[in-house]
């Protein structure tokens, strides 16, 4: 399933986000880390980092995933800066989260279709799509097919994934 194909049901459907949805999105990441395997207060550490602003807006494209009228998720990628990688040039998808109840139904991965899909369009000059994930999301990006990137220093985010944009 993908945002074409959904695009005329007027109950599930996916759209780009406006600053009025920011309330929403950040419910979303919070209920998404909320139930990550991890301590309650690594949890309570990493949400101000993970949440966004208003000014987020400048600089990064987010794409909501609507289901009934409510976000069930969302996808986040910096639409301004290409990043240089060892496998090219890559936009970064910044993050990627869907609701508790709504995980295991395919969104994530209609998500990460769309995202792909909208960058290849927007910069032909691109190879790849870079994400930095947190470590409890490692499994869900090797089942949607990425490639695990080689960290090759002690300062770069350990656990890094590689979409090529042409396939």
């Amino acid at each position: 399933m993908d945002c074409k194909e959904i695009d005329s049901d007027p109950i599930l459907y996916c759209r780009v986000a406006q600053r009025d949805d920011l309330a929403a999105i950040n419910q979303i990441i919070t209920d998404a880390v909320m139930v990550w395997p991890m301590v309650e207060r690594a949890k309570q550490l990493i949400l101000p980092v993970l949440c966004y602003s208003g000014n987020d807006f400048d600089y990064y494209k987010i794409l909501l995933w609507i289901d009934n009228q409510q976000i069930v998720g969302v996808a986040i990628w910096d639409a301004k800066r290409p990043i240089e990688t060892v496998k090219g040039y890559a936009k970064l998808l910044h993050g990627l989260y869907v609701a508790p109840s709504s995980q295991g139904q395919g969104i994530g991965r209609a998500l990460m279709a769309e995202v792909k899909a909208r960058v290849t369009a927007s910069d032909a000059c691109l190879d790849g799509l870079l994400v930095k994930a947190e470590r409890v999301s490692i499994s869900f990006f090797e089942h949607c097919g990425l490639e695990r990137m080689t960290v090759l220093s002690m300062e770069e985010y350990p656990y890094q994934f590689w979409q090529p944009l042409q396939a």
